[in-house]
């Protein structure tokens, strides 16, 4: 290659990257997007407006929240809304819970970067699962948390929660364990065969 093919090279190599820096950082100065609302009906009948998380400046764009999930307790007294934020991530897009209480007032859940959520039966406490930590919530946004590597499925019935752990090396059963609700004591053991997608699996 001659030096002026490789300097012409490098020149348009520099103006493309100086190109590139001045768009991002026109769009870095661009307003957020308005964050979507999202109607949420309280029992009597009043209707609710909630708006999902704010925007953040990541170095591709704003990354806005969108909702994923409508979670109302048995009774339809809470509403928890799991909002997914569109991410650079290949394995897991982030979320946040937000809980909408029965006089609609919104309150953000703490460490809530859950798969999916389930409410117990009386409708006072929210459980998510994540990756390898089950978390607790009350209605006021206190949280307990038990780390179980390999979370697979959750199912309660009064009192108790069960959570379906896939043993290391183990491609037949997985192992139910049993925990006390609220204080996640635990209550023991047993083992089931398959995965229990959509089917109740708590003794």
């Amino acid at each position: 290659m001659n030096r002026h093919a490789s300097s012409s090279g490098l020149f348009r190599r520099a103006v493309a990257t100086t190109l590139a820096l001045g768009a991002l950082a026109h769009a870095q100065t661009d307003a957020p997007p308005t964050p979507p609302t999202y109607p949420v009906t309280l029992v009597g009948g009043r209707v609710v407006s909630v708006s999902a998380p704010s925007p953040e400046w990541a170095d591709v764009g704003w990354m806005t929240w969108e909702l994923d999930q409508r979670k109302p307790s048995l009774d339809g007294r809470f509403h928890a809304l799991l909002f997914r934020q569109s991410s650079n991530n290949p394995k897991h897009d982030p979320i946040v819970v937000h809980l909408v209480k029965p006089d609609g007032r919104v309150l953000p859940l703490k460490n809530s970067d859950v798969f999916d959520v389930t409410w117990m039966p009386d409708g006072q406490y929210l459980l998510g699962r994540g990756n390898n930590t089950l978390r607790l919530w009350n209605t006021s946004g206190g949280l307990r948390t038990r780390v179980l590597p390999g979370i697979a499925a959750l199912d309660v019935k009064p009192g108790v929660v069960c959570v379906a752990t896939v043993p290391a090396g183990n491609t037949v059963g997985m192992i139910v364990q049993r925990f006390r609700v609220p204080s996640l004591r635990p209550l023991g053991e047993y083992t089931i065969t398959g995965v229990p997608t959509n089917r109740r699996f708590c003794r």
